[in-house]
């Protein structure tokens, strides 16, 4: 079987029969569904069980994005440990998906300042993991598939993640945003990208770890010009595809989720006939 196509659900795009009767119509093959805030709660059991005979009626399977706010390795206890409560209820309501459930990704390193000083990284990794540990053992008792994305952090910062898929595979495996491997070089070396550098920053993850990946974010980027932007429609950035989608072929990817929010660097929001171009350029590629 080859890779299964997807694409991003959030609380936005309700109503969400409408949403994923248009998204079985270009050909997907799964959602994956952000729990941000004020989901899952707010998802009363009769919707929740319209939601599953939705997905059910149109053979898509699903994926689960945590939310955002979710920092269960912050290094300040009080709130790992509210984020840690969050997280449990997110992996309650995910579980009872199974069996249309591929996976639930998630986000570890921190968003705090200081994250750039080695001494605090360090810190932060002994206290991350074994909160990582803890989250492995709910997960697995539930029966969910954990997979740990890539963020906007370079490659020799991401010592909390690496050392996660080392200690905790097969039980957390790696999503792979294809466009934060590159926006984190360039965010925190001030460099400009000149044209095909940006694939060294990919090969480091996928030589490393291309086999513990399970999921793929792929997107456009533009990095050359003034500002840059991620998650472009396919073919508005300056990214070469063919060499992309190589290098994704090459891992042990099964699910890869066409993560386009922007039809520009204008920021126009994606509609269904751009997102269709973005499905054909990805199937054309697999």
């Amino acid at each position: 079987m080859g890779m299964l196509l997807g694409a991003p659900v959030w609380y936005g795009n309700r109503p969400f029969r409408k949403t994923l009767e248009e998204l079985e119509k270009l050909g997907l093959d799964f959602i994956e569904f952000s729990l941000d805030y004020p989901l899952p709660d707010c998802m009363d059991a009769a919707e929740k069980r319209g939601f599953k005979r939705v997905l059910e009626e149109l053979d898509l399977k699903i994926g689960f994005h945590s939310p955002l706010d979710t920092a269960i390795a912050h290094p300040r206890d009080e709130v790992a440990d509210a984020c840690s409560t969050v997280l449990r209820a997110c992996l309650a309501f995910s579980a009872d998906f199974i069996p249309r459930l591929h996976y639930y990704n998630f986000h570890l390193n921190p968003r705090v300042p200081t994250f750039k000083l080695k001494d605090v990284r360090e810190g932060i990794k002994i206290k991350g993991l074994e909160r990582c540990r803890e989250l492995m053992h709910i997960a697995s008792e539930l029966g969910v598939v954990m997979s740990v994305e890539n963020d906007l952090v370079p490659f020799e910062w991401s010592d909390l993640i690496l050392e996660a898929l080392a200690r905790f595979t097969p039980e957390i495996q790696l999503t792979f945003d294809v466009g934060h491997a590159i926006m984190a070089e360039l965010i925190h070396s001030g460099r400009k990208m000149h044209s095909g550098s940006y694939q060294d920053y990919l090969q480091r993850w996928i030589t490393r770890y291309g086999e513990k990946i399970l999921v793929v974010h792929v997107h456009d980027c533009a990095c050359t010009g003034d500002g840059m932007q991620d998650h472009l429609s396919l073919g508005s950035g300056e990214l070469d595809f063919e060499m992309v989608f190589d290098l994704v072929k090459s891992t042990s990817c099964k699910y890869l989720v066409v993560e386009t929010f922007w039809k520009n660097k204008e920021k126009i929001r994606m509609d269904y006939d751009a997102m269709r171009s973005n499905v054909e350029v990805c199937r054309s590629y697999l």
